[in-house]
């Protein structure tokens, strides 16, 4: 069976602003309110491309998740004994794709992934199974990450420490005109060089 690209996005703050975030104008301020840096960029990457796959499951691959709040929460075990629900319910690491899903209404369900090793190939090949074992037409494939708190670059890989972004791509085995034929063993590499190529995303 081939793997397609049908579409891509991706979100990055600017350079002299690591802080900024997207401004979600399609989310109700209420919940916007309680969303982080990498929530809100993992939304709009998935809101850009939702239209072309919009019952599709979501795939979210990160290395961090939510480092920052998971911080937040330590700090406040340490100083008072004890956390309180609500910050802790947004600081697990799968609170991103969740709160994606109950923004944009998604009803594919979603899986959240921590790679061991190669972070893209793993998270390539994760998303790709269940298009290329035929369990269902397509799926939205996320890459997102914040900048790691400065409390743990002591401690993380160098790799680990990178400036916030967001990537989504639909994984589909229809093609499409635009479609990009990828092989879902494909490197980092090998995938820009082809997005590049199409002038898209890059």
């Amino acid at each position: 069976m081939e793997l397609y690209i049908n579409r891509c996005a991706c979100w990055a703050p600017p350079a002299d602003n690591q802080a900024a975030v997207p401004p979600l104008d399609y989310v109700s301020p209420l919940l916007k309110r309680r969303l982080s840096q990498l929530t809100r960029m993992t939304i709009e990457v998935v809101h850009q491309v939702l239209d072309s796959a919009p019952e599709s499951g979501l795939v979210f691959v990160s290395s961090g998740g939510e480092s920052a709040r998971q911080l937040q929460v330590d700090r406040m075990l340490i100083k008072d004994g004890g956390i309180l629900p609500a910050p802790f319910s947004m600081s697990v690491f799968n609170a991103s794709p969740a709160m994606a899903t109950i923004a944009l209404g998604m009803k594919g369900g979603y899986t959240a992934l921590y790679p061991v090793r190669n972070m893209f190939r793993e998270g390539l090949a994760y998303g790709a199974a269940p298009v290329m074992a035929g369990e269902t037409e397509s799926v939205i494939l996320v890459f997102a990450d914040q900048q790691l708190p400065e409390e743990y670059v002591p401690v993380a890989e160098p790799e680990d420490n990178i400036s916030p972004y967001a990537a989504a791509f639909v994984l589909s085995s229809v093609k499409e005109e635009g479609s990009i034929p990828i092989d879902p063993c494909s490197s980092l590499e090998a995938l820009i060089g082809k997005l590049k190529a199409e002038a898209s995303c890059v």
